[in-house]
């Protein structure tokens, strides 16, 4: 969150989309502690720089197109122009957990309990900014007439006159992180959506500046349906045969025609884009939970329900197909969206794996997706990163995805005791320690110290329940 309020607050009064954007002068910023130089000479210093950059621009980016830098720019022109971003791209990238503590540290007091405080000023931001309205041609015409800021010489408002490519992606990448922020801890409210948000959404669809353009319109249109299937009308049932579990039947077939639409609008050369079809999966996955309710006790069997049951099985497992092509290196360039599908889909296999409904066959479930040969393979891919890329650490086990690895190993051990009789559900009698009979938030909060995992509370998922 510290990088997209970076974004939001730094393209005031900027009118070249093409460079990288402005955000406060050294003289505004804390004093650099030397906590973001390597010890090194001068050039080599600047090649690690120009690497670190390389890396953000061509792995981070790839997955979250929150800003488009250009090639030709380089770290020292960032240091220059945009050194808060800068800061924030060179601790994501740092390969030393000691230093990216530091500088985390340096930034910001980062914890899952402070995502929503962190989503509500990105919101504030946008609007202090006027990035969710058209650019006014005139400052005067945005200025209350209380207002002395904009009506006195020497103050001037945050409002830009010219919108920008960047300030586009800005206001996006704002309601995609609150509205995915939004699901995940079921206490606040997304961005509001407004027509210049479309505006800004179609001109990124036909942009050829950047290829992650398109690729955040995408996403954007997904979540713009995840947000809608959030606020639907489910609490009077969905399988019943009452006018109430009607209408929302018909709003559910309509939710799963306009995903079919959006998948269908996909640009063929973006067809088997990974962040893509992370976020559809993940939004398809929101639509058939619904199933996972508990049932009435009066409900007739239903074949909606068991449709949606099978459905949801079938999308969980193309998520997980897709996250097992991921390679160690591009664990690296996972972000909080990333991490919160992933337990959405942790979560919502078990309920699959444990839920009784006549005609619906848990056996089906083992054979489709395997929730514990899945946690293996993927904590095993965490443990793997480190030495993949380099990441040096205090300990063995100590960098943040051995970590995180570690947590899903323990939560496939507490997935085993719930499922005794799965061939392959073993458990170490030795190993008191790895259980988390209570699954409290804390306990989860060790990747990145913020990421709040919330795989799993007695088989539902906080803010991800149908």
């Amino acid at each position: 969150m510290d990088g997209l309020m970076t974004l939001l607050a730094s393209n005031a009064g900027r009118s070249d989309p093409s460079t990288p954007v402005r955000v406060q002068t050294d003289e505004h910023l804390p004093e650099a502690t030397g906590i973001d130089t390597e010890m090194g000479t001068e050039e080599e210093n600047l090649e690690a720089d120009e690497e670190t950059l390389h890396a953000f621009r061509t792995q981070r980016l790839q997955f979250l197109p929150l800003i488009y830098i250009p090639i030709t720019a380089t770290a020292q022109d960032l240091k220059r122009e945009a050194l808060f971003l800068w800061r924030c791209i060179y601790a994501v990238e740092s390969k030393d957990t000691t230093r990216q503590a530091a500088l985390i540290t340096f930034q910001s007091q980062p914890q899952k309990s402070s995502l929503c405080v962190y989503a509500q000023m990105a919101i504030a931001l946008v609007f202090e900014l006027g990035l969710n309205k058209p650019a006014p041609p005139d400052l005067n015409q945005t200025i209350s007439n209380s207002n002395a800021v904009g009506h006195m010489p020497g103050l001037k408002a945050s409002i830009s006159t010219m919108r920008t490519m960047n300030e586009r992606r800005a206001v996006l990448g704002c309601f995609v992180l609150t509205s995915i922020i939004a699901q995940f801890l079921g206490r606040m409210d997304p961005l509001r959506w407004t027509p210049h948000m479309k505006e800004c959404l179609d001109i990124l669809a036909h942009s050829e500046e950047s290829p992650g353009d398109a690729v955040l319109a995408q996403i954007t249109r997904t979540r713009l349906v995840a947000d809608q299937i959030l606020q639907g009308p489910w609490d009077d049932g969905l399988y019943g045969l009452s006018p109430s579990s009607t209408r929302a039947a018909f709003h559910s077939k309509a939710l799963e025609s306009r995903l079919k639409t959006n998948k269908a609008d996909i640009p063929a050369q973006l067809g088997d884009n990974k962040p893509i079809l992370f976020h559809i999966y993940d939004t398809e996955i929101s639509l058939y939970e619904a199933a996972l309710v508990k049932p009435p006790a009066d409900e007739e069997m239903s074949t909606l329900r068991l449709d949606h049951l099978y459905s949801c099985l079938h999308v969980v497992k193309q998520f997980f197909d897709l996250f097992s092509a991921i390679n160690p290196v591009e664990y690296t360039a996972l972000a909080l969206p990333h991490l919160a599908q992933l337990s959405h889909c942790f979560v919502t296999l078990f309920r699959l794996s444990t839920f009784d409904y006549p005609g619906w066959n848990k056996a089906a479930v083992k054979n489709t997706v395997d929730i514990l040969v899945v946690a293996d393979q993927i904590s095993t891919s965490l443990s793997q990163v480190a030495a993949t890329v380099g990441i040096h650490s205090d300990g063995a086990n100590s960098d943040p995805y051995s970590k995180l690895g570690m947590i899903l190993q323990k939560l496939r051990t507490e997935w085993a005791v719930r499922l005794p009789g799965w061939s392959g559900a073993r458990v170490d009698p030795g190993s008191d320690d790895l259980f988390l009979p209570s699954m409290e938030m804390d306990d989860l909060d060790s990747f990145m110290n913020w990421s709040g995992m919330l795989w799993m509370a007695e088989g539902t998922g906080q803010g991800f329940a149908a």
